[in-house]
């Protein structure tokens, strides 16, 4: 992958960067299970070479997305991010180095040659510190949602400020208007319905105002709350080379 250099933010939306998320967590798993399935096929399974080269090539095809996006996504868009694929933790080296191991591996395992044991070794030795990686890279993503949604209720609050600000301005004329139309005696009855109706506009969207801040403010704690993806801290391979496959599912 081509390093970039721009440091300018492209603006993306919230839906947009739950893709992402989505797509960084399939990363998680993929990269366990092509570990998981090269080790299988280097113990004799014949079928989990097959299963491990598709992981990997979906694995692969995802990166490139992540990383320079595509039709709809925008690959790396933000400063935080440029410095986590490309800045001190490598993540884009890294995850290429990883590709390209797999697929030296795959192939030594197929020809089942001396150098076969040694790559299986290095590939599962691998396994824990990208998948720590790749949950680094979902966190990111998930941080940028967060600052997504603080924007967003800002913007809000700042209508609603407007608003209400609109709203005063509004109360203050119909009062006077009111008071105008006491004055005028029996002229102004006419112009008092037309003052009434429009106090109960106002009084309508004083109600609509408050209703949105609160769901808006509702749904942003909804959304803290609840778990967008599962902890995957830990290595899903509760198996190693040296030892072989204590048991298969």
């Amino acid at each position: 992958m081509n390093e970039q250099t721009s440091t300018q933010r492209i603006e993306v939306s919230g839906q947009t960067i739950g893709e992402l998320i989505n797509l960084s967590g399939r990363q998680r798993m993929l990269s366990q299970r092509i570990v998981l399935h090269v080790l299988l096929a280097s113990h004799g399974d014949v079928a989990a070479l097959a299963v491990a080269r598709e992981c990997l090539a979906t694995f692969a095809s995802t990166h490139a997305v992540l990383v320079n996006g595509n039709d709809h996504l925008p690959g790396v868009f933000s400063d935080a991010l440029r410095q986590l694929y490309y800045g001190t933790r490598k993540a884009d080296e890294r995850v290429g180095r990883f590709i390209a191991l797999t697929e030296q591996t795959a192939a030594h395992v197929e020809a089942r040659d001396d150098a076969a044991q040694a790559h299986v070794e290095a590939l599962v030795a691998q396994a824990t510190p990208l998948l720590e990686l790749l949950q680094d890279i979902t966190l990111a993503y998930q941080h940028e949602m967060r600052g997504i949604e603080a924007a967003a209720q800002r913007r809000q609050a700042a209508i609603a400020e407007q608003l209400s600000g609109i709203s005063m301005q509004a109360n203050i004329v119909a009062l006077n208007a009111r008071i105008s139309a006491a004055r005028a005696g029996s002229y102004g009855r006419e112009f008092a319905v037309i003052t009434t109706v429009l106090a109960d506009i106002i009084k309508e969207m004083d109600a609509l105002i408050c209703s949105v801040v609160d769901r808006d403010g509702d749904d942003a704690s909804s959304r803290r709350g609840s778990p967008r993806t599962r902890n995957a801290s830990q290595s899903v391979l509760p198996i190693s080379a040296r030892n072989g496959i204590a048991e298969r599912a």
